[in-house]
């Protein structure tokens, strides 16, 4: 039965892992194989713990995550745990009920002695096998080499026989074709691979088989108990509990006052946060160690022992939320990463174990190993099935903007299948076209990693991805495409930033001015026009001007350019385009008719000869306002001769006078006859 059994296993994983990544193989193998050994132990009458068969659930959870989630971070660490906790389940099912120390020790037991005696096994299958023959069969020893004698001359022979017959007619040839195409087929790579998957199918077999053994033929060994220690050590230990506790209570102290409190503001979080959390994790862990031997030697349960302990336990605790704070100082600046949320699981189950602890102090009888092991492994299984892949991808690719832009690379790098949904989703959202092509771009990655799987790789996350049937060079080409318009948009942000001029009119027109040349005064512009939603320039035109000129253009290539004669701006002419600047034309004026005195009694004719750029009401009226030279002339700048248009400068008309921004009185208009009050200039 037990080699039958052992066979059976060793065939079943070739079967189902050999050449191959585990999928639904690894819950189906686990099916096999604990369906095999229990039946032989049930037959055996070797299941004596029941209890121990509570470790088939973490065992099936964890074997069904290969099948259900596509992440490869948990793809070792689960095989070894795997193994760990059959070995386990079956050391306890085959033993009394005790401590749990006990059953692990007895699990390490069994799993060495596998080893050591697997010679011991061969020699079990010879006995197991010659037994079989001879109870079965009657055949001698003689009798098997005569049989496999003649068995090897009659293939000979045969053989030679069907290699003449083929080549002398062909249609019988072709009935033996395809024994001559394996023939041929055969390499030195095919030969060694048969040779070791077979090799694996041996190992496997003897292994099993004398872990069966092992389990029924087991010699009950109690591990061996530490005496009780000596009065002098005693009185060490509580020494060293005073000293520890003592600087622990000033570490914590600084801890609360610095860290806590925010009283330390320059602190650098890369190497406050990393380096603090493994020596405060070390830490925590010496102190558990001090806790549990300390109470375990406290032979004449001395209190004072007890509240030292219990003080520890405090300043371990002060010492574990120190850490989790300095991670999450780490993980606000730079973001979530696997080590980081390692970090904080790993705290957070430090902080759990605590209750157990506290427990054991007070009840040296209370089995704290077993407690902590439930513990760590009901974090494990549930750390496995959260997808924390997701949990690190969402919330990077949704935090808020710091000092330290989003790691995308690392992001492309850890996401599979499982976030595929997810970013999926977000591709859908308003986000700016930078993030979306890098989110496209995990996409992709995904994509490209998402193969064909044989049955045995089979993988829920993987299959739903694959029945999206994405068209890959579709996506390429679509990145391609949005990463040229961010190329042009930084072309376009590069020339807004060193233009003198920019105006957006409406998301199809904008224009801006940039300084192509300028010497002695003048100033060589080129002005470009921005079309097709910030994706189209199109160069209008180059234009030489003097320094101190103005532009400014409205809607359907309507723009105004005020031209002074020279740098010191005694006088300026106002040209009109109707092109977007690839031709302007001067504005003629008309002239006002009036002669108007100064405060001082000084007249004035025709003094309004620096015409300023328009401004352009609601109804569409453009309003020039012309002075009498750059701040100076008539009334000495003061008032402003005012010009209007309805018809986007083709013909213009004159108003009257206006008082400069900033001045309240009122006059008469002799020309207009008519009072003019202060208006914007």
């Amino acid at each position: 039965m037990e080699i039958i059994g052992s066979i059976g296993i060793a065939i079943s994983q070739s079967i189902l892992f050999y050449g191959k990544e585990i999928g639904i193989s690894m819950i189906i193998f686990e099916v096999i194989l604990n369906g095999i050994l229990l039946y032989i132990m049930n037959r055996k009458n070797k299941i004596i713990n029941k209890n121990g068969l509570l470790l088939l659930i973490p065992i099936i959870l964890l074997s069904s995550t290969y099948f259900i989630f596509a992440s490869k971070v948990f793809y070792v660490p689960n095989i070894l745990i795997i193994i760990v906790l059959n070995i386990l389940m079956y050391a306890i099912t085959t033993n009394k009920k005790g401590y749990f120390s006990k059953h692990l020790y007895t699990a390490l037991r069994i799993s060495v002695d596998s080893l050591e005696t697997v010679n011991e096994v061969i020699d079990y299958t010879k006995e197991n096998a010659k037994s079989h023959i001879k109870d079965s069969n009657g055949i001698r020893k003689v009798d098997i080499k005569k049989l496999t004698t003649s068995i090897l001359i009659v293939l000979a022979i045969v053989g030679i026989v069907i290699i003449l017959l083929a080549s002398a007619d062909s249609i019988f040839a072709e009935m033996f074709s395809g024994i001559g195409n394996i023939i041929r087929n055969l390499n030195i790579k095919t030969t060694i691979n048969i040779i070791i998957r077979l090799a694996l199918i041996i190992a496997v077999y003897f292994l099993i088989l004398s872990f069966i053994l092992k389990l029924q033929n087991k010699k009950d060994k109690e591990p061996k108990e530490l005496g009780n220690i000596s009065d002098k050590y005693e009185f060490t230990l509580k020494l060293l509990l005073i000293a520890l506790n003592l600087v622990y209570a000033v570490f914590c102290y600084i801890q609360i006052s610095s860290l806590f409190a925010r009283i330390n503001v320059n602190i650098d979080y890369a190497t406050y946060a990393r380096t603090g959390f493994f020596q405060l994790m070390f830490v925590s862990f010496i102190n558990f160690a001090i806790i549990l031997l300390s109470n375990k030697f406290n032979s004449r349960k001395e209190k004072i022992i007890k509240v030292l302990n219990i003080f520890l336990v405090i300043f371990t605790i002060i010492i574990v939320l120190s850490s989790l704070f300095r991670m999450y100082m780490y993980e606000m600046e730079y973001g979530l990463t696997y080590l980081r949320t390692f970090v904080y699981i790993i705290l957070l189950t430090e902080l759990a174990i605590f209750v157990p602890t506290t427990i054991y102090i007070f009840n040296k009888k209370f089995d704290f190993i077993k407690t902590a092991f439930v513990i760590v492994l009901s974090v494990y299984c549930i750390i496995n099935f959260i997808n924390i892949e997701k949990i690190i991808i969402n919330k990077n690719i949704n935090r808020k903007d710091t000092q330290v832009p989003t790691d995308y690379m690392y992001i492309q790098k850890i996401a599979t299948e499982d976030s595929y949904k997810m970013i999926e989703k977000k591709l859908k959202e308003d986000i700016e076209i930078g993030k979306k092509v890098k989110l496209e771009k995990i996409l992709l990655h995904i994509i490209n990693n998402n193969k064909e799987m044989k049955w045995q790789e089979f993988n829920i996350s993987i299959w739903k991805v694959k029945q999206k049937n994405i068209n890959k060079e579709e996506l390429r080409k679509q990145i391609t495409e949005e990463e040229n318009a961010i190329i042009e948009e930084q072309k376009v942000q590069e020339k807004r930033e060193s233009c003198i001029y920019n105006e957006v009119i409406n998301e199809n027109e904008e224009y801006i001015v940039q300084v192509v040349d300028q010497v002695m005064g003048n100033a060589l512009w080129g002005i470009t026009k921005i079309t097709e939603k910030g994706t189209k320039f199109t160069a209008i035109n180059r234009i030489t001007v003097t320094t101190p000129s103005k532009i400014k253009f409205y809607e359907n290539g309507l723009g105004f350019l005020e031209s002074p004669d020279s740098i010191y701006c005694a006088k300026a002419d106002l040209l009109v385009t109707y092109d977007s600047g690839k031709t302007f034309t001067k504005i003629n004026f008309p002239k006002g008719e009036f002669t108007l005195s100064d405060p001082e009694g000084e007249e004035w004719q025709n003094c309004y000869d620096y015409f300023y750029l328009p401004t352009k009401e609601s109804d569409g009226t453009l309003t020039v306002l012309a002075s009498g030279g750059y701040e100076g002339g008539y009334n000495h700048g003061l008032t402003r001769a005012k010009y209007e248009s309805k018809d986007n400068g083709h013909t213009w008309q004159f108003v009257g006078e206006v008082f400069k921004e900033g001045i309240t009185q009122e006059y008469e208009n002799p020309g207009m006859r008519e009072k003019v009050y202060k208006t914007d200039s």
